[in-house]
């Protein structure tokens, strides 16, 4: 997977279009671009699981 994420950013890391300006995406903002969906996918079970507990605990406190 990796070596997917790698390729993916060389292909993005030149310039498109030529000479007349064009796109051109920086290797932070493929690492955010992908580092970002990666983190909410790793943390997605914990937090659904606090989120189930949380939501089945008796919240009824003290008064």
């Amino acid at each position: 997977m990796l070596a997917q994420i790698v390729a993916a950013g060389g292909a993005f890391a030149g310039h498109a279009g030529g000479e007349s300006g064009g796109m051109q995406i920086q290797l932070w903002q493929i690492i955010n671009l992908v580092g970002a969906p990666l983190l909410a996918v790793l943390f997605a079970g914990p937090v659904i699981s606090d989120l189930k507990a949380w939501l089945g605990s008796d919240r009824s406190g003290p008064g």
